[in-house]
């Protein structure tokens, strides 16, 4: 006998609220935030511990020709991820512990190769050294900031998993499994002997916070 939570588990005006949105909101911005909402609501009644979302689906090269349109846009998705953090943070996590749903959210960005970060209009689809790279908000177990990049002129660096240094004229291929592996790192709590279930490559202390020996 199954139970129906789809009232329990439904965003209401409250909720939209608090992520910066409401039924005037563009849909592809409102969907995201309805998931994030159902997702947090999903966790804390222990339904299930990941979700997984398409964002947009959309191709914006035109993005850069209305900036007015695209400045609101990141704000609303800013909010969104404000949103996220702050209602997970009203909700004990229902393991048992004394922290809170906020405390243990860890989450990836990533797709398909990105448009060029160096030129504007139209947003071409192909990167410099055809680059590619993943956002991923490690909740204190990932190292901040950027590993690798593209600089204004193009040139493209990677980065040594080990150290974190930049690598300069690096594929990202290098290091898509290190990469990877820092995210699993986060997911599973900072417990390496689980990454390495998975991950057969070198260190990654360069681009995670390891527990201090």
């Amino acid at each position: 006998m199954g139970k129906n939570l789809s009232e329990r588990l439904r965003p209401t005006d409250q909720e939209r609220a608090l992520y910066g949105v409401d039924a005037s909101t563009q849909t592809a911005l409102l969907e995201i935030a309805d998931s994030f909402i159902v997702g947090v609501k999903a966790f804390s009644l222990g339904l299930t511990s990941c979700l997984i979302l398409p964002a947009f689906l959309d191709d914006p090269h035109a993005a850069f020709a209305d900036m007015a349109g695209l400045v609101a846009k990141v704000s609303t998705l800013g909010k969104i991820f404000d949103g996220l953090i702050k209602h997970a943070g009203q909700i004990p996590d229902p393991s048992g512990c004394s922290r809170t749903l906020a405390d243990g959210i860890v989450f990836t960005v990533h797709g398909d190769t990105p448009k060029d970060p160096t030129i504007r209009d139209a947003w071409p689809d192909s990167t410099p050294g055809n680059a590619n790279w993943i956002y991923v908000y490690g909740n204190g177990l990932t190292k901040t900031g950027w590993h690798g990049g593209i600089d204004a002129g193009g040139n493209v660096s990677g980065f040594d998993p080990e150290t974190g240094n930049a690598v300069a004229g690096q594929a990202s291929t290098v290091t898509t499994r290190a990469a990877a592996a820092a995210a699993a790192y986060a997911v599973a709590k900072g417990d390496m002997r689980r990454v390495q279930d998975f991950y057969r490559g070198g260190p990654i202390g360069g681009i995670v916070n390891l527990p201090i020996s």
